[in-house]
C-alpha cells in the first residue's frame, strides 16, 4: 500500500503548499527593500498602512478562493481544481511582475493570486486526506505544512539574495522574487494533469469503476487485493450511508445535529491557529527582527532567513519521527503552552529592556528576544503550523468534506487578512503588547486543546462520526494527552483495560490497535 506512486502524488499536490508558503513569505520582506519603498513611494507616514494592504489584499483574494473552490470542485474534482487554481495564481502573478510605481495593479494582481492561493490551500489537504491510507494520512498532513514551511524559507532566502546581490538603482531587487511566483504556479498546473483523480470524490460521483481503478493505482494493488478491497468497500459504505441520512442534502448537511459540531471545532481551530501569532512573523518578520533590536536591513533578512530555515528543519523532523507516534492533540497542547510562553518572554523584555535606538549591536535583552523568536518558531512547526490542516481535512464526513475543509480554510483566511492589517499598525502603537497579546491568545487555545480536541491519528475517515457523538466538549474519559486507543463511542482505553475486553464486541476504530494489544495480553 505504501509505495512510490502514492508518495509521487502526495509530492505533486503538496506544490499547493509550496505555491502557498512561497507567495505568503516573500512579500513581507520584498516591501523592507529600499528600491521597493522607492518604486511605489513608501514613507514614514504611509509605509506601515500600505504594507498592511499589499499583504491583506492576497488573503482577501484567499478568502473568495477558498469558497468559490469547494464549489467548482464538488462538481469537477480535484485534479481539474487545481489545475484552475494554479491557472488564476499565474495571472494575478503576471500583473505583479509588470507593475513598477501603480499600487492599484499591485493590489488586483495580489487580489488575484490569492484566489489561486485560497483555491490550492482548499484543495491540497483535501486532496492528501482522501488518498492517503489512514496509518500515514498524519504524515502527508505534515507533508503539506511542511511545503508551506519550505515554500517560505525559499522565499526568505530569495529576498536576502536579491537584496544582497542585486543594486537598489533598479526594478530587479524586488522583481525577482515577484517573479520566481511562477515556478510553483506552473509546477501545480502541469502536476494537476498527471495525478489520478480522488477515489474518494469519484465514488461519491457515482464513478465507482473508475474510483476502484485510480484506488489500485495508487496504491499498486490487484483489484482483488483484501486490504484495498476493504477500503473501498468502507468508503462506498460510507458514503451510501450518508446518502440515505441526508436524502440527497448537500451543502445543508454541514448544519446537521451530526454534523455542525465538527464544523464549529473545524472553525475554532482555524481561527486559533492565526491567533497564535504566527503570521505576524511570516509576514513581518524582517520588521519585527528590527523592533526588538537587529538594526540594518540585511541582519534583519538574514534573520528572517535562518527563521525560514529552522521552520523547515523542524517541520520535517515532525513529519518523519512524530507525526503519527504523537498524533494530533499532544502537539497541539504542547506548541500552545511553549508559543505562549515564548510570546510573553518577548513582551515582558521588550516592555523592561527596549532596544537602544543607536545601537551598534545586539544588546543581551534582544539577544533573548531573538532565542525566543525561534523557540516560537520550532513550537509552531512541530504543532500549529503542519497540524490543523491535516485535522480539518479528516474530521468531516466524505459527501460534505470539500464544504466543511473550505468553510475551515475561508476562516483561516479571513483572520489571516486580520492579523495582517492589524500587525504593523499594533507594533507602531502598541510595541511589546502585540507580543503579550499573542501570548494570552495561546493560553486560551491550550485550554480549547484540552477540553475540545480529540485525537484522529489512525481514525478511519468513514469512522468520525462515533468520535465526535459527544458533543463540542470531550468526556473526562477522553482527557488524556498520550495517544490514546479509541473504540465506537469515542471512549478511551487503557491497555490494562483490555484484558477484560472482548474484541467481537468492539466497534474498532483502532482496531489494529486494540487486536495487537489484546494479542499480546
Amino acid at each position: 500500500m505504501f509505495n512510490y506512486r502514492l508518495y509521487t502524488t502526495a509530492a505533486t499536490a503538496c506544490v499547493g503548499g509550496l505555491l502557498f508558503g512561497y507567495d505568503t513569505g516573500f512579500i513581507g520582506s520584498a516591501t523592507q527593500m529600499a528600491s521597493f519603498e522607492r518604486d511605489f513611494g513608501l514613507n514614514s507616514s504611509n509605509s506601515a498602512n500600505i504594507k498592511g494592504n499589499i499583504v491583506a489584499t492576497l488573503q482577501a483574494g484567499c478568502f473568495f478562493g477558498t469558497i468559490f473552490m469547494s464549489f467548482f470542485t464538488a462538481r469537477y474534482g480535484r485534479r481539474w481544481g487545481m489545475a484552475l487554481a494554479s491557472l488564476i495564481f499565474n495571472i494575478g502573478a503576471v500583473l505583479q511582475v509588470v507593475t513598477v510605481g501603480d499600487l492599484n495593479l499591485l493590489y488586483v494582481g495580489r487580489a488575484i493570486s490569492g484566489l489561486g492561493v485560497g483555491a490550492a490551500s482548499m484543495l491540497t489537504p483535501t486532496y492528501l486526506s482522501e488518498v492517503a491510507p489512514r496509518r500515514i494520512r498524519g504524515k502527508l498532513g505534515t507533508a503539506y505544512g511542511f511545503s508551506i514551511f519550505f515554500g517560505i524559507t525559499i522565499s526568505y532566502w530569495i529576498d536576502y539574495a536579491t537584496q544582497q546581490s542585486l543594486s537598489s538603482e533598479g526594478h530587479l531587487q524586488w522583481r525577482v522574487p515577484m517573479g520566481l511566483q511562477l515556478v510553483p504556479g506552473a509546477l501545480l498546473f502541469f502536476g494537476a494533469l498527471v495525478i489520478k483523480e480522488s477515489p474518494r470524490w469519484l465514488i461519491k460521483n457515482g464513478n465507482r469503476e473508475k474510483a476502484l481503478d485510480n484506488l489500485c493505482y495508487i496504491r499498486m494493488a490487484h483489484p482483488e487485493d483484501a486490504e484495498l478491497q476493504q477500503e473501498y468497500q468502507d468508503v462506498c459504505f460510507s458514503i451510501d450511508e450518508e446518502l440515505r441520512v441526508s436524502h440527497g442534502a448537500t451543502i445543508s448537511e454541514m448544519f446537521l445535529p451530526q454534523n455542525r459540531i465538527r464544523v464549529l471545532i473545524g472553525f475554532w481551530i482555524m481561527v486559533a491557529q492565526q491567533l497564535g501569532g504566527t503570521n505576524a512573523l511570516t509576514y513581518y518578520a524582517p520588521l519585527l527582527f528590527t523592533k526588538i533590536g537587529l538594526t540594518g536591513t540585511s541582519s534583519s533578512l538574514f534573520a528572517t532567513g535562518v527563521y525560514g530555515i529552522v521552520k523547515s528543519v523542524f517541520s520535517m523532523l515532525f513529519l518523519l519521527f512524530l507525526a503519527e507516534r504523537a498524533g494530533r492533540r499532544l502537539p497541539l497542547f504542547i506548541g500552545a503552552i511553549t508559543m505562549s510562553a515564548a510570546m510573553i518572554i518577548i513582551g515582558v523584555v521588550l516592555a523592561c529592556k527596549p532596544p537602544p535606538a543607536d545601537a551598534a549591536s545586539p544588546s543581551s535583552a534582544s539577544i533573548a528576544m531573538i532565542v525566543m523568536v525561534y523557540v516560537f518558531c520550532v513550537s509552531y512547526s512541530m504543532s500549529w503550523g503542519p497540524v490543523p490542516f491535516t485535522y480539518v481535512s479528516e474530521i468531516y464526513p466524505n459527501r460534505i468534506r470539500e464544504y466543511c475543509v473550505a468553510m475551515g480554510l475561508a476562516t483561516q483566511w479571513a483572520f489571516n487578512y486580520c492579523i495582517s492589517r492589524i500587525v504593523p499598525i499594533a507594533m507602531q502603537n502598541i510595541g511589546w503588547g502585540t507580543f503579550l497579546m499573542f501570548g494570552i491568545f495561546n493560553t486560551v487555545i491550550a485550554v480549547f486543546v484540552f477540553f475540545v480536541i480529540r485525537e484522529t491519528s489512525g481514525v478511519a475517515l468513514e469512522h468520525m462520526d462515533n468520535l465526535f457523538s459527544t458533543g463540542f466538549f470531550m468526556k473526562p474519559s477522553q482527557w488524556n494527552l498520550r495517544k490514546p486507543i479509541l473504540i465506537g463511542n469515542g471512549d478511551v482505553l487503557e491497555s490494562a483495560d483490555l484484558e477484560d475486553l472482548d474484541a467481537k464486541n468492539i466497534k474498532a476504530i483502532h482496531m489494529e490497535d486494540v487486536e495487537s494489544t489484546i494479542s499480546a495480553h
